[in-house]
């Protein structure tokens, strides 16, 4: 299962995470960050979601590699959505450079709260995240991604 701790995040991005819940704070935006690390077999267990057919397995078959991670487990519906384009490794949360996260109402992820996320966008493009939101091709609006650290280190060998 994914990690949620600040820790498991690159110095320079979890820097940048915390400005981001410190400025949504500010603003009275309670937000939970609920993905940070993620590992290159959940990345690609993801990935499976919405291509069952491709990988030649069942809804079974994939729940159970779910399980075995500790994830939860899909419907007929759920499994036919496609969550993500990246395979393992080519996800910045392999890396430690990307996080997910909700606002929350009364303590409760409020998913669909699409004006305090275009909040939020802008605050994670303050600290210098890009935000998913804005995204042409697949719009993740939980997803924040430090892209100018990851070219800086990854990109140059550094890690």
């Amino acid at each position: 299962m994914a990690s949620r701790k600040l820790e498991d995040l690159h110095p320079v991005t979890r820097e940048k995470a915390r400005q981001f819940l410190e400025l949504a704070q500010e603003e009275g935006i309670d937000v939970l960050i609920y993905c940070t690390y993620r590992s290159p077999e959940e990345q690609e267990i993801l990935y499976m979601q919405g291509r069952l057919e491709k990988f030649g397995i069942t809804l079974e078959e994939l729940n159970q590699k779910r399980k075995e991670l500790g994830l939860w487990q899909l419907t007929e519906k759920e499994a036919r959505r496609k969550v993500t384009y990246a395979r393992a490794w080519q996800s910045f949360h392999q890396y430690g450079f990307a996080f997910d996260c909700v606002p929350l109402a009364g303590g409760k992820a409020d998913w669909n709260n699409r004006e305090a996320y275009q909040r939020l966008g802008e605050i994670g493009e303050k600290v210098g995240l890009e935000w998913a939101g804005n995204w042409k091709r697949f719009r993740e609006y939980p997803h924040f991604q430090d892209t100018d650290t990851y070219m800086k280190v990854v990109k140059k060998g550094k890690i």
